[in-house]
């Protein structure tokens, strides 16, 4: 089996079970057995063109989210000229309170047909490693345009669409060190409303010590400015240098 038969086919797998369909409920949908849903799933046999449009109109999902792979053989896009987003892949992490624990995600950039200033944006959220983005919690899909000084994303949930995310990040000054930034949307349990968490993208994987986690926690300077302003205010440019493995 290949690795992109594979690939698809746990995206097939990953949507089905988020829309609550057993095999036999969606092989039925999709006209085929229980045992050729199957052998899509697991990547045994490869899926047509066609049967795969139908596989994403069941979903309710575009097709781009089931053929998402990125092979290790294709010639890199250029992407816009730019101080920091000039590669294809950044690393972003934030802390959740909610769980105790750093949540890593991976964004791909491509550039856009239509416009070349602006980038397509796939992030796979909640990664155990970086390693295997295709195991991820959630996938985003969305848009990027960075400017001199600061970058915008809009993403939304390829799963639960209602679920939009907004990030807007100060570019570094110094090439080395990560991009901070809020990252604004609706957060899930134990509540349901609007959120905002502080946010490192890097260029490289970043050491997960102590000093990494307390720049990714709010800090005392933090809650300075929610008080003295009424506002989350994210003012940081040269003053994170944080050490970087792998």
């Amino acid at each position: 089996m290949s690795e992109i038969s594979q690939h698809v086919g746990h995206r097939i797998k990953k949507y089905r079970k988020s829309r609550g369909l057993t095999i036999q409920d969606f092989s039925k949908m999709i006209n085929k057995s229980k045992a050729t849903l199957s052998k899509y799933e697991n990547g045994s046999i490869t899926v047509d063109i066609e049967t795969l449009q139908d596989i994403a109109d069941a979903l309710e999902i575009e097709l781009i989210n089931l053929i998402d792979y990125q092979s290790p053989n294709k010639k890199s896009e250029i992407l816009p000229k730019n101080i920091y987003f000039n590669k294809h892949k950044y690393y972003m992490y934030y802390y959740d309170g909610r769980i105790k624990k750093v949540v890593r995600s991976l964004i791909c950039l491509t550039p856009t047909q239509e416009n070349p200033r602006y980038l397509t944006v796939m992030m796979y959220n909640g990664l155990e490693t970086f390693n295997s983005f295709e195991k991820c919690q959630y996938m985003f899909a969305g848009s990027m345009k960075p400017y001199d000084t600061i970058t915008h994303l809009n993403l939304t949930n390829q799963i639960n669409t209602s679920e939009k995310m907004y990030i807007c990040m100060l570019n570094p000054m110094h090439v080395s060190s990560p991009a901070v930034g809020l990252m604004t949307g609706i957060g899930s349990s134990p509540f349901f409303a609007p959120i905002a968490i502080k946010t490192l993208i890097s260029k490289e994987i970043l050491e997960e010590n102590d000093n990494f986690i307390n720049v990714l926690k709010l800090n005392k300077e933090d809650y300075h400015m929610i008080k003295s302003y009424n506002m989350m205010v994210v003012n940081c440019h040269s003053s994170l240098f944080l050490d970087k493995v792998k």
